[in-house]
């Protein structure tokens, strides 16, 4: 019974959210006086959420973001890399069948971090709310579409900045890619505060990071990749 209430809480707030959406993209340039500042490098008139669904990763393998992953291999393998941390690995599928010869740190919330320190108890697993980012060194940091799903993503960027490494790459979905150009938000995907486009995202990851590479990948989500010093 328990499930049945989910998977209808779930569509009513989806359908809600769809539905806002279309409220707004028909509103046009109006939305720019109800929403005037430019929150987080997007624009102004988007329409950020103000509560999400928490997402569970722990039972997907590769059916997202396989792409980026394999971008980051092929990172670690042009520049003789031989270790990763992975902020927001999830599941930690990718992580370990893509990048599993070097070595890995996974980096998740509580919840899911007691679950991988669980199933694999060989690895290195730390818990976000509690890792000191100061202490950790690596080759790459890698963020595959984490960014999306936080409240104030600057505690995110905060966070990795402080990692001593020597690249940094983030993912998210490009909304232009998503949902078009007159998008206003909020994101259809309920597990979504925002979603940026290209020059929206390059211009706030730019306050952090030094951008080296910028890539859109025609995935399922239309995943935009910066690769940074």
């Amino acid at each position: 019974m328990q499930s049945i209430l989910s998977a209808w809480q779930r569509r009513s707030r989806t359908t809600t959210r769809i539905f806002t959406k279309a409220f707004f993209r028909l509103l046009g340039g109006v939305n720019a006086i109800l929403q005037r500042d430019e929150k987080y490098g997007i624009k102004r008139g988007y329409h950020h959420a103000l509560r999400t669904v928490e997402f569970d990763d722990r039972l997907n393998k590769d059916e997202w973001q396989k792409d980026t992953y394999q971008f980051a291999a092929s990172i670690m393998m042009s520049n003789n890399y031989t270790s990763v941390v992975d902020v927001g690995c999830g599941s930690a599928y990718k992580l370990l069948n893509l990048l599993g010869t070097c070595q890995t740190t996974g980096i998740e919330l509580e919840s899911t971090f007691r679950w991988l320190a669980g199933k694999y108890p060989d690895r290195n697993w730390l818990q976000f709310e509690k890792a000191e980012p100061d202490n950790l060194e690596t080759d790459l940091v890698i963020c595959v579409d984490v960014i999306e799903h936080c409240e104030d993503p600057r505690i995110l960027l905060d966070f990795i900045k402080c990692i001593r490494a020597d690249r940094v790459l983030i993912s998210t979905p490009e909304r232009d890619e998503v949902a078009g150009r007159r998008d206003f938000g909020p994101p259809r995907n309920i597990h979504h505060y925002r979603e940026w486009n290209s020059q929206e995202f390059k211009k706030f990851i730019s306050k952090y990071f030094y951008i080296e590479q910028h890539l859109i990948f025609k995935d399922r989500s239309a995943t935009q990749v910066v690769l940074c010093k």
